[in-house]
């Protein structure tokens, strides 16, 4: 254990440094007060042991939690208890889920239970029909475009106003706990009820995620609610001890759930105690590794972002642009989920996916999303001008794009618009929206839906190319033996 700690520590502290650097090279030339860049510095630090330690303890325990589950689910070869502790644990994982709790009192007119119920609900469900999906064989691509294809129904129908919050809201309920396990339950029940690994157990985080966009828009059909934009969001967050019990809280609560599943499933007569000692330890490790990283981000990158935006916004456009796209890339390679996505991608693929290669796409993907997400900021454009599109050129490339890339692109939806993007990428686009309209909140929103779905786009690209040069390749291997044969 003590290696991969040593390991994980030396991954984070290069992926970090990065942006600590250029934030105190902005902050020296924007004439940031001290005590913010103090707070900075200070968060920084929490967000490297934070991030350490959960990546260390996930491998420990969330995977061996979510992998135990189904192991123990698939020998009861019962499909309807399969499918009712599948839809429960979506429920239960997403209502806990830390940044849903933020987030969900946005919606002004929706009833916050209602609210909470309904998309926890929808996650459930969801998780279910993936769940079932891998135990039928079902193409990942029939749920994908079927599930979109209702979406894109109802928004004929729906409130627009809400449209923004329903795509972001996809994001925020697979979180840093939330989607760790999903991914491990996915892995588990395709390696288990199939003799030949092929991929089916990605796409299960973006088979999760139309659940909370569908209820948010039937929602939004039902109470025709407006958004709410908070007037104040920086004071919210710069209480150092709140913000630590606040997080701790619901992080524990959070876990609760699938530490009282595994419990149930463990049968400790003739188990293996080191099992057991690991995923107790693994547990402590994520529960403390995602409060410190929770709350550095909310306490000093959240006023950070701001900060740095709103100064920026009187230089000149291109050079706000710039400096949002280094800082989307960087931002995005410390995303806890990412790690563990990118991980089981090495893993289950044997490495024919290179995961330095995802990780570059996806961070450029990131990068992109920022860059677009400023350009429309800076010019006035409502989201849903690029919003809609980017999804349907998403839905278009799936009928075109290899399985195996296509559920990978759509899982790192979920992912690369995490916890990070939210306490510091979006506050640097608040920031700027504020010093150029009066409305800024409003019009810095829907970035994490931008977020999540062109590194979608990238990867399906990269899918793309890989089919074509493997069909060149076969084509020149099938000329060379006739050639031979002759």
């Amino acid at each position: 254990m003590y290696n991969s700690i040593v390991e994980n520590l030396k991954k984070v502290i290069s992926g970090i440094s990065p942006i600590v650097i250029l934030v105190l090279i902005l902050s020296f030339f924007l004439k940031i007060d001290t005590s913010t860049i103090i707070r900075f510095i200070s968060s920084a630090l929490m967000v490297i042991i934070g991030l350490t330690l959960f990546t260390s303890g996930a491998d420990i325990s969330l995977n061996v939690i979510g992998e135990g589950i189904s192991k123990s689910l698939i020998k009861k070869k019962n499909l309807i208890l399969i499918l009712l502790v599948c839809f429960l644990l979506g429920t239960f994982i997403t209502v806990l889920e830390p940044e849903f709790l933020t987030v969900s009192d946005e919606a002004n007119g929706i009833p916050l239970p209602v609210l909470l119920i309904s998309v926890s609900i929808g996650i459930g469900i969801f998780l279910m029909l993936a769940i079932f999906r891998i135990l039928k064989r079902i193409d990942f691509k029939y749920i994908l475009i079927s599930g979109y294809l209702i979406i894109f129904l109802i928004l004929m129908l729906g409130n627009f106003d809400v449209i923004p919050f329903a795509f972001d809201m996809s994001s925020v309920t697979t979180g840093a706990i939330s989607a760790p396990f999903i991914l491990a339950l996915g892995v588990g029940f395709s390696k288990r009820s199939r003799k030949k690994q092929d991929n089916s157990e990605f796409g299960i985080l973006s088979i999760c995620s139309i659940g909370p966009i569908l209820m948010i828009l039937i929602l939004g059909l039902l109470f025709h609610p407006h958004i709410v934009y908070d007037s104040d969001p920086i004071l919210k967050r710069l209480d150092f001890l709140s913000t630590l019990w606040m997080n701790f809280y619901q992080v524990f609560m959070s876990m609760s759930p699938l530490t009282i599943m595994y419990f149930l499933f463990y049968k400790f007569k003739g188990r293996d105690k080191k099992e057991l000692r690991g995923v107790i330890t693994g547990l402590l490790m994520v529960l403390v590794g995602i409060t410190l990283f929770l709350t550095g981000g909310d306490v000093g990158f959240f006023k950070m972002g701001f900060m740095l935006g709103s100064n920026l916004g009187n230089v000149n456009p291109l050079i706000i642009m710039a400096i949002g796209g280094i800082f989307g890339y960087f931002v995005s390679k410390i995303e806890p989920s990412l790690k563990v996505l990118i991980s089981y991608v090495n893993e289950v693929t044997s490495g024919s996916i290179k995961d330095k290669l995802l990780e570059v796409c996806l961070c450029i993907g990131v990068s992109l999303s920022v860059l677009l997400s400023l350009f429309r900021v800076l010019n006035g454009y409502s989201v849903i001008i690029f919003l809609i599109p980017t999804y349907f050129l998403a839905i278009l490339f799936a009928f075109f794009t290899p399985n195996n890339f296509l559920s990978i692109a759509f899982d790192s939806a979920g992912v690369v618009a995490g916890n990070m993007t939210s306490s510091f990428l979006l506050p640097i686009i608040v920031g700027v929206a504020s010093t150029v309209s009066s409305n800024y909140l409003k019009e810095a929103f829907g970035v994490i839906s931008l977020v999540s779905i062109i590194p979608v786009i990238i990867i399906e690209i990269v899918g793309l190319i890989y089919s074509v040069e493997e069909k060149v390749s076969s084509y020149q291997c099938l000329d060379d033996s006739i050639i031979e044969y002759r």
